[in-house]
């Protein structure tokens, strides 16, 4: 009988790293530093970076979320960031 660490499991079916749009774009904001998290709840605070939220409109604009267009996707950006404050709501 083998032991655990020699069993193989099935392989599973890898999924996107982003289900929806709104995820994607959350994601391009906090990996070029537009937005951080509070470190006592998780919510999404804007940074105040002009020059981190064009970088993440740049990025957009050049790799955008697969069955969008980039105008989409920068529109995505933009919606993201209107609904994110720079003050925790539970602070």
């Amino acid at each position: 009988m083998k032991s655990n660490a020699q069993r193989r499991l099935p392989p599973q079916a890898s999924r996107p790293a982003y289900r929806s749009l709104e995820g994607w774009a959350l994601g391009m904001l906090i990996e070029h530093h537009a937005v951080r998290e509070c470190e006592h709840h998780g919510h999404a605070l804007d940074r105040s970076d002009s020059d981190a939220w064009n970088r993440a409109r740049g990025a957009a604009w050049n790799q955008p979320f697969p069955g969008s267009t980039p105008e989409e996707c920068q529109a995505a950006i933009d919606e993201v960031l209107r609904g994110i404050g720079d003050t925790c709501p539970d602070c």
